[in-house]
């Protein structure tokens, strides 16, 4: 058991208490109570004062890739042993943690990496470990390009090959599906914009992930594949770079289809360094790309559509960069702070399905918190630094010491 005290709360992000300053008593991985500031007299258990500090919940990145190391190194990455993947997995879903990150969901892996994660986390084998939603191998039609990622890609063509595919990867453990459904910009000679899947293809993916009661998630950056993932039935539509005006009208007021934009890798491959990693005919593409897919993702905002928060970032970048993707959603797009804070919580925990469990501040939901120096709802740069400690659970991560990693006391 342990307190929080004069925690600075967002109304937006809490439920179930209307102050603005409040104490968190946490036990035995929930929230317990939210009292008024200062209310709490001797407390028996840890107490952590965070002197008018910001306090948010867990955040969601619902579009990661924790086996993907270093941008620069696509090649590398798909020859890499099994050992020194899940090695790489493992030290990057530990620093998203440390970043605040409690729960992601992988786009994509080899060596089915993010369900032995889980696996041996719940076996007390490994720890600091976020909670992993599992996509496995990613589902793509045969297409120039897919031997650049042999280790991540399961090809499948029409609709018998693709339903055996999907079985596939629920068999090896995952909890969703995911699928390519246009061209890409880290393929050499992948085109983002063009459509490689059929909706017959798509719609047999979404039938037998329907029967396990999961869905299907699409790479789609083009209009065309975009509108046609909807039209099969995908859950959340990847990227959205050229989304346009049919597309936003087909998602507006929906609970069964959501996009989630990725401004992390966008904002990354058009810095000194991330150019620097980069082929020439991918730093090319993301060059002559780069307005459209600005002003195709601030029409979606500007609609209102509600927006899951993904990043389709690499290790080496989220490492380097603090807070990447909330500066990207202000920086690379044009999104306001309190929507950010919202993306990356509520509104992704509602998309994930998890929002009774996680995604705002509540008595009784998991004790999922991120303590923050000063105010991200009115500057978002001061996502910029590492939150002050991390609660996840069991676990204090405190930021304020070398590595940041510490049990909890008990």
């Amino acid at each position: 058991m342990f307190l929080l005290k004069n925690c600075r709360l967002i109304p937006e992000l809490t439920e179930g208490f209307t102050g603005r300053m409040a104490d968190i008593i946490v036990d035995h991985e929930k929230i317990t109570d939210i009292c008024e500031a200062g209310s709490v007299q001797d407390f028996e258990g840890e107490i952590i004062d965070v002197a008018g500090c910001t306090v948010l919940p867990g955040f969601f990145d619902l579009h990661c890739h924790v086996y993907l190391f270093e941008l620069g190194k696509i090649t590398e990455m798909d020859s890499k042993e099994e050992s020194y993947t899940f090695v790489d997995s493992y030290n990057f879903a530990r620093e998203y943690l440390r970043q605040g990150y409690t729960t992601l969901r992988d786009a994509g892996c080899a060596y089915n990496v993010t369900v032995k994660l889980m696996k041996l986390r719940d076996a007390g084998l490994i720890d600091n470990v976020p909670d992993i939603i599992s996509s496995g191998r990613a589902l793509t039609p045969t297409n120039p390009s897919n031997d650049e990622y042999t280790l991540l890609y399961e090809v499948a063509d029409g609709p018998a090959e693709v339903m055996k595919a999907v079985r596939k990867q629920f068999e090896a453990g995952n909890d969703i599906i995911k699928y390519m459904v246009t061209g890409c910009y880290l393929d050499e000679s992948g085109i983002p914009g063009i459509s490689i899947a059929t909706e017959e293809e798509l719609r047999a993916a979404v039938q037998i992930a329907k029967m396990r009661g999961s869905y299907v998630m699409g790479h789609a950056h083009g209009a065309e594949g975009i509108k046609t993932a909807i039209r099969a039935g995908l859950y959340t539509i990847e990227h959205g770079s050229f989304i346009d005006d049919e597309a936003i009208e087909m998602l507006k007021n929906r609970d069964d289809c959501f996009l989630v934009p990725t401004g992390s890798i966008g904002l990354a491959c058009m810095t000194e360094e991330g150019q620097a990693g980069l082929s020439d005919s991918i730093a090319e593409k993301a060059i002559k790309y780069e307005k459209q897919e600005k002003e195709c993702i601030n029409k979606a905002y500007a609609a209102g559509l509600k927006m899951g928060f993904g990043s389709d970032i690499d290790y080496a970048t989220f490492k380097n960069m603090a807070g990447l993707e909330f500066i990207a959603r202000r920086e690379w797009y044009d999104f306001k702070p309190m929507d950010i804070l919202l993306q990356a919580t509520k509104y992704s925990a509602e998309i994930a399905g998890l929002i009774e469990e996680k995604g705002t501040i509540k008595v009784g939901k998991n004790a999922e918190l991120v303590i923050i120096n000063g105010n991200p709802d009115e500057d978002i740069d001061v996502m910029r630094n590492l939150p002050r400690y991390v609660i996840f659970r069991e676990t204090v991560i405190d930021n304020t010491i070398a590595e940041g990693f510490r049990k909890k006391e008990q």
